[in-house]
């Protein structure tokens, strides 16, 4: 009845959230015999435990932090940032020249591992493993890596920039994917600009918004301009729909009405800009044969079959006639990337993705201007951008100044890998054919179908959710969006504690034994086994358990009521036999799992 109770409280959380000893090393006054007692040396105190830090404001704080920048709060990162020489900012400088997690790199080298050839399309039914293979490594590159920061801002990227393998055209080109993964994350702390001109290229957008074979109008073949890719460049991308007043707030003319920020004759200007690319090492124009070396090259002009006359691009700029295809390209990216709509558009919607879904105009305003200016005259500066954001007072002001609507639902893959993260979880999966198994492999490829999200598999270009998505009759203001309860009903409420249940219960030796006798190598998930022998160590006081979990799990924001309910049911195991610790811990960690206060990030 305990876990309904939660689980329907779960349900209902659209409705909850929105100096030392003695005076510093003084001597005593010479005795009499003329000798002298050796000066007092102070003894530092000793560093607190992880334990002991667990209503510690500034532990607390920073888990706030570590789970707006990262994957989830771990011991290390969280003892890292509470020693007095690192903060916040030298973390963030740590994370600029972390080396990038290479996803194609460790997937090819998967795929071999498996008996494959990862450049073999001929076998279509191995491309659905080579998909559980790709979905392995963003899965381990998210929970293990070390270049959390920019994998975290490629992650909300690939909610900006979207491409899926729903879609029949990538379904089958894993490869390109990984890369395009790694396009974005070598962007993702570098140049919105140079970002753009990467994804422009890229011949897994080109397939997506069908840019690759875009040619020239020729009225004869009745083939005229591809708009897609011009269209929700603009849109999606880089300037949204309407003008924007720096702070992020809509533009209105004098009639009180929204002011386009573009036209139908400004898309088809950019559609011509968007003509003549095609596969990056296609031989020739009419070239049908689609290799997998193609999936990771940007695409090349072939000049034939672009459009070379004059084009009116955004703010009334000409592009003249007579130019490549890539001087057409270069200036028009130049012309949108310096529109005025771009730096709040784009701060506003990675703000949402990492830390609130209603910033303040104000908190929007000071990032666009980082975006804007860089303070070396650079737009567009990436990291300049994540660390305006995760250091900006809102995002750092205590959890009891913040406003009512502060804070946001957290994604499903987010809810899971701060799990994984946080109890370092081990991971078995067969990584070959011969059913060889491996460690460290998440297998975790078929649940994303059950909750509602997995990486690059949203159903359209619109992502997931769209970032003004608005809950019917939810919030007092209308203005309240909350973008992530798009994907929150019950179905999707019901399996993701399914998973996680699978997850931290497979702690149990019984359940572990009989997951790992039913794998196989085309699984579409695997073993995942929590650790949690530091909380067993606890389980036998409940408040020091509770305490602990609430700084690694919740960052400190666990309710009275929930610690109440919580603990109540947990002290019905006893704290003698390990096993019965164990209980405790993983019913705790269950039960917290689904609790509103943990899917709701402040």
């Amino acid at each position: 009845m305990l876990r309904l109770r939660l689980l329907l409280l779960a349900s209902l959380v659209l409705l909850t959230a929105c100096g030392g000893g003695g005076g510093g090393g003084a001597s005593n006054p010479a005795p009499s015999s003329g000798t002298t007692n050796p000066p007092v040396t102070n003894t530092p105190e000793p560093e607190p435990t992880f334990f002991e830090l667990a209503k510690d404001d500034a532990a607390i704080d920073g888990a706030r932090f570590l789970t707006q920048a990262s994957f989830g709060v771990t011991e290390a990162t969280l003892m890292a940032l509470r020693s007095d020489d690192y903060d916040y900012e030298t973390w963030i400088n740590d994370q600029l020249v972390a080396p990038q997690s290479q996803v194609l790199v460790a997937l090819d080298d998967r795929v071999r591992a498996a008996g494959l050839n990862p450049l073999d399309k001929s076998n279509l039914e191995l491309d659905w493993y080579k998909r559980n293979l790709l979905s392995d490594v963003l899965w381990e590159t998210f929970v293990y890596g070390e270049d959390q920061l920019r994998q975290r801002m490629a992650f909300a990227l690939s909610q900006i920039f979207v491409i899926s393998d729903i879609s029949d055209a990538l379904f089958n080109d894993v490869r390109g994917v990984a890369n395009y993964h790694d396009v974005l994350a070598k962007n993702a702390l570098g140049n919105y600009r140079e970002l753009l001109k990467d994804v422009t290229l890229n011949p897994m957008m080109g397939e997506y918004l069908s840019m690759v074979r875009n040619e020239k109008a020729d009225p004869a073949r009745n083939i005229r301009p591809d708009e897609n890719y011009a269209r929700e460049m603009m849109q999606l991308f880089t300037i949204g729909l309407v003008m924007l007043n720096d702070d992020g707030t809509v533009q209105l003319d004098d009639q009180g009405r929204n002011i386009p920020t573009y036209d139908q004759d400004i898309i088809k200007a950019f559609a011509r800009v968007f003509t003549g690319w095609m596969y990056g090492d296609a031989p020739q124009w009419y070239w049908w044969e689609w290799l997998t070396s193609s999936e990771g090259r940007p695409m090349k002009a072939f000049e034939d079959f672009h459009d070379t006359d004059p084009k009116t691009l955004l703010n009334g700029q000409i592009v003249p006639g007579g130019q490549t295809a890539r001087q057409d390209l270069d200036a028009t990216l130049d012309n949108v990337f310096a529109h005025s709509n771009v730096a709040p558009f784009v701060s506003k919607q990675l703000i949402q993705r990492l830390v609130t879904s209603n910033p303040s105009p104000a908190y929007v305003a000071r990032v666009a201007a980082v975006f804007n200016n860089n303070g070396q005259g650079v737009k567009g500066d990436l990291a300049a951008v994540a660390k305006a954001i995760l250091l900006d007072p809102e995002a750092r002001a205590p959890l009891d100044q913040q406003a009512p609507n502060f804070g946001k639902l957290k994604e499903p893959v987010l809810k899971f890998t701060a799990l994984m993260r946080a109890f370092d979880v081990a991971a078995y999966q067969p990584l070959t054919v011969d059913g060889s198994v491996t460690r460290n492999t998440i297998r975790f490829f078929w649940p994303g179908f059950d909750y509602g999200q997995r990486p690059y598999g949203s159903p359209s270009v619109f992502n997931f959710y769209r970032p003004d998505y608005h809950p019917a009759n939810a919030f007092e203001s209308d203005a309240t969006v909350a973008p992530e309860f798009q994907i929150l009903n019950e179905k999707n409420i019901t399996a993701a504690s399914n998973w996680a249940g699978a997850i931290i219960f497979n702690s149990y030796d019984f359940l572990r034994e009989g997951c790992e006798e039913n794998l196989t190598f085309d699984n579409g998930v695997g073993c995942l086994y929590p650790d949690f022998a530091q909380e067993i160590e606890l389980a036998s006081d409940t408040d020091q358990l509770m305490a602990h979990l609430n700084l690694l799990l919740m960052s400190g924001q666990m309710s009275a009521d929930t610690d109440a309910i919580v603990a109540e049911h947990i002290d019905t195991f006893d704290t003698v036999a390990e096993q019965e610790r164990l209980y405790r811990v993983a019913e705790a960690v269950y039960l917290l799992w689904m609790s509103p206060e943990y899917a709701i990030q402040r």
